[in-house]
């Protein structure tokens, strides 16, 4: 276990402790989250991630029980492969993200929801394991589904399928595949 994966916990008390205030000062933080996953791409990649999520003030198709709103998510993490050469790295990246929801006003136990994100990707490194992303800058693409629990909603646990690539900007686009569960918790 690294370093890293000891004060992840440590880290995501701090941000639920300190974004409520500032939450409510700037509005910019609705929301947090913490993303735990690993690859598919056989190169025993794991992934650790916290984000902050700033819910957009539109939604569209309301008439309904479901609707369309959406989210910018801004994340950061740290990659570990278990392999000795190249076998870390740290990603900031930003994501604006459709989700389709149930309206939890309709349900008093659970609101599923499924999700598309397209965003860019800052790594520290291009290599991790035994893979060549080529570039520090990635596209990463995913789909999730979820359920929001607790009061309105409050509360949400996700399955996201991510790809992270960087589009034929440049050889090698070998590219990496993450299975992400994610928790997080809205301030309103």
């Amino acid at each position: 276990m690294t370093v890293f994966t000891r004060i992840l916990p440590v880290i995501f008390a701090g941000l639920c402790i300190l974004a409520p205030a500032q939450a409510t000062e700037t509005r910019w933080i609705d929301s947090v989250s913490a993303t735990i996953g690993k690859d598919d791409n056989s190169n025993n990649t794991d992934l650790y991630r916290l984000g902050l999520q700033n819910k957009w003030n539109r939604t569209w198709f309301n008439d309904g029980a479901w609707y369309l709103g959406g989210y910018w998510d801004l994340e950061a993490a740290y990659w570990d492969s278990d392999y000795e050469t190249d076998n870390s790295l740290y990603e900031v990246s930003l994501t604006p993200v459709l989700r389709l929801q149930r309206d939890t006003g309709l349900s008093q136990t659970v609101s599923p929801f499924t999700e598309l994100g397209v965003g860019g990707h800052l790594l520290s490194d291009r290599e991790i394991g035994k893979r060549d992303l080529s570039s520090k800058f990635q596209f990463g693409l995913h789909m999730g589904l979820g359920l929001g629990f607790g009061d309105k909603g409050r509360y949400n646990l996700m399955y996201r399928y991510q790809h992270l690539s960087n589009a034929n900007t440049k050889s090698p686009n070998q590219g990496i595949n993450f299975h992400l569960v994610s928790f997080g918790y809205a301030f309103e």
